[in-house]
């Protein structure tokens, strides 16, 4: 005898489309890797001038994009906070250092926030606003630190899109500016993980 099945199939699909779906796994990318992205891409863009002897506009877009990547790695701002950034004013420089003074108006918690930054990352903001940051059109026409195409400091979601772009290229899938932050704690629990706690903070 034939049997019909249909009726199965339907309870099937139902049974299918009320399950609980499993959580999308993250490809795990610590925040080395992230730096190292950074780092390359700067690194890249030297090159690519050097060579050309002259600083073209993908370079500088390189170069820029390069060093966002590489600081959020190190310090890992939410994308408002990162978006907010202004030469002179959250980003200040003393001696041969810069420094990251985030006034509570800038974070989510209203906490103000006081990140000094390593020398091996202020190397590279000089190279940045002394030669790449001026090759963007209209970037001395504001203080945002992060230029846009479009002549004004780049927003959250400009910043964000970038970062999914530049890591979907490097790795084969995007790491959004929220996941920077996991990143970070997974980092920190690998390095030092009697200390971990301290990563909440």
């Amino acid at each position: 005898q034939n049997a019909k099945w249909e009726w199965l199939l339907t309870i099937t699909k139902r049974i299918a489309a009320q399950a609980r779906r499993k959580p999308q796994k993250h490809h795990l990318v610590t925040s080395e890797r992230l730096y190292a992205l950074g780092i390359e891409l700067m690194d890249g863009a030297v090159e690519d001038s050097s060579v050309a002897s002259l600083i073209s506009k993908a370079s500088a877009f390189a170069y820029r994009d390069g060093l966002i990547i590489a600081l959020d790695a190190t310090l890992p701002l939410r994308r408002r906070t990162l978006a907010a950034l202004r030469i002179g004013k959250q980003l200040v420089k003393s001696g041969n250092f810069w420094a990251l003074e985030i006034g509570p108006e800038d974070t989510k918690n209203r906490q103000a926030l006081d990140f000094p930054i390593s020398a091996e990352l202020s190397a590279p903001i000089d190279v940045y606003l002394d030669k790449f940051r001026r090759c963007i059109l209209g970037a001395n026409s504001h203080d945002g630190l992060w230029v846009s195409n479009k002549g004004r400091a780049m927003d959250d979601g400009t910043i964000y899109d970038m970062v999914c772009r530049r890591t979907r290229e490097a790795f084969g899938f995007p790491v959004n500016l929220h996941r920077f932050r996991h990143e970070a704690m997974t980092f920190w629990s690998i390095q030092d993980p009697k200390n971990v706690r301290g990563a909440k903070d």
